[in-house]
């Protein structure tokens, strides 16, 4: 019964250490809040069509960063940094890059684990750039 109990413990303060940071969560979003929110087709226009991303790496961007991250993406821009602005790792569940590999694969086809690990991107629009390049090279 001790040992049930133990793990039941060890499995709750786990959680808390591997999710989100809800309080940061929250700053960062309120933080974005005096940016006026984009439809998905307005972001690809804006942000994603002048430096050559492909619509639909904009529109996988656009619903999945949102999904992992908790953050309005329609207020994000390419310019942000992800730890500096957006405290990426701090808003994000712990295993965002593992989700963002298999919904990549799933979406596209194409399995971007070995490129991914191992480099960080500064911004949303290297991480966007280096989605769509990984796209053009299947």
């Amino acid at each position: 019964m001790w040992h049930r109990l133990k793990n039941i413990a060890l499995s709750l303060k786990t959680y808390g250490i591997l999710s989100p940071d809800w309080a940061v969560r929250r700053e960062t979003s309120r933080a974005l809040c005096d940016r006026p929110p984009l439809q998905a087709h307005q972001w690809f226009e804006v942000h994603c069509k002048p430096y050559g991303i492909d619509p639909s790496i904009a529109h996988f961007a656009y619903s999945h960063l949102a999904r992992y991250s908790g953050l309005p993406v329609a207020r994000v821009m390419p310019s942000d940094r992800l730890e500096a602005d957006l405290h990426w790792t701090s808003v994000c569940w712990f295993d965002w890059e593992i989700s963002l590999c298999d919904d990549f694969f799933q979406e596209f086809g194409v399995d971007i684990t070995d490129r991914l690990y191992g480099w960080t991107p500064e911004t949303v629009g290297d991480l966007l750039r280096f989605l769509n390049q990984a796209l053009g090279d299947r």
